[in-house]
């Protein structure tokens, strides 16, 4: 091979090797701006505290809007449910006394089982909304079937693992010192004008409060 074509040879082979770096570098920082817009989502949700009960009827009426709400919004949305509510806890958690009763405290322990036992909270929101619409527990199985959630909870109930859940609970609940249950925080702070149109439109307080919080894309459509 003359000097010629092996000129020829490495610069055709040099534009090669640099198309495919370009290549390569379009791709990584195509990639690198998906994953930064993502992270910017993420970082930027209403947080969403919803303290509640297990047999209260005002919590279950609650669970017609928190289902569809959080699936429209669950991308903007991080949301910590407390079932707890009214009740008490004395000699470190040895025992309970609950607004509605022994089958309430046996209810808020599963509540905290179940969603400690994953950290999905599309599936912890669809399988409390579930379980708090049934008549009884006797559907539990089938909420968990509904939501891909496995619920070996028999031990979490009868150990200490249900009793710290239930106690982190109490402790998360104290600091609003509810008057009323359901009762929904938002970003930590408690607003009783924000909680009363909760109850009436919680899809219309989300919406307010992610336009105030300038948390939607300008290019969202989802509150219109």
């Amino acid at each position: 091979m003359n000097r010629i074509s092996v000129n020829i040879f490495l610069s055709i082979f040099l534009t090669f090797v640099i198309w495919q770096i370009y290549v390569y570098h379009s791709i990584i920082e195509q990639l690198c701006g998906e994953i930064k817009e993502r992270l910017k989502l993420n970082m930027k949700q209403l947080h969403v505290t919803l303290l509640y009960e297990s047999l209260c009827p005002d919590s279950r009426n609650f669970m017609h809007q928190l289902g569809p709400v959080y699936e429209e919004f669950q991308d903007y949305i991080d949301i910590l449910l407390v079932p707890f509510g009214k009740s008490q806890s004395e000699r470190n958690g040895a025992i309970f006394h609950c607004q509605h009763g022994p089958a309430e405290c046996k209810g808020n322990r599963l509540q905290s089982c179940v969603i400690n036992s994953t950290g999905n909270q599309a599936a912890q929101v669809k399988f409390v909304v579930c379980q708090m619409l049934a008549p009884d527990y006797s559907r539990i199985d089938e909420c968990a079937n509904e939501t891909g959630l496995l619920t070996d909870v028999v031990h979490c109930l009868s150990s200490e693992t249900g009793t710290k859940l239930q106690l982190q609970a109490e402790l998360v609940t104290k600091q609003y010192s509810p008057s009323f249950i359901p009762t929904i925080v938002y970003n930590g702070v408690f607003d009783q004008q924000l909680q009363d149109h909760s109850l009436r439109d919680f899809r219309g307080t989300v919406c307010y409060l992610l336009r105030q919080q300038n948390l939607l894309p300008s290019s969202s459509t989802i509150c219109q």
